[in-house]
């Protein structure tokens, strides 16, 4: 933007506040200028929410994020569970194939009649 010049605004804000603005830009990876751009920017088109108790600004965004994570968490816990029970299973399937392929079982088998294939 050669030649336009850029308004400035220059405000004053308490240590506290611009510790917390600055921490909250480092987290996110940005410079404290831009953060407040960005909270500006999200007060002017309504997409603060509202102030929580612990200073974190919300958005509609933030809280559908916190939302599918929450559900994705549940998601994640239910497949672990699952894949525990299928590894449990294959566990067991491998052990029995063992003792299918064992000599000494297959000997026993054909000589008494008796072994695990020919129970129910």
């Amino acid at each position: 933007m050669e030649g336009a010049d850029i308004p400035t605004v220059h405000i004053s804000l308490p240590e506290r506040v611009y510790s917390e603005l600055k921490r909250i830009a480092s987290d996110m990876g940005i410079q404290l200028t831009d953060l407040i751009k960005m909270f500006i920017k999200m007060g002017l088109n309504g997409n603060i929410v509202s102030p929580q108790g612990n200073g974190q600004v919300t958005t509609p965004l933030i809280s559908k994020l916190e939302r599918d994570i929450a559900y994705l968490k549940g998601r994640i816990y239910v497949i672990d569970n699952v894949l525990r029970d299928l590894q449990l299973r294959i566990e067991e399937i491998e052990r029995r194939l063992e003792e299918i392929e064992s000599p000494d079982i297959l000997l026993n088998m054909r000589k008494y009649g008796e072994g695990r294939l020919n129970k129910p």
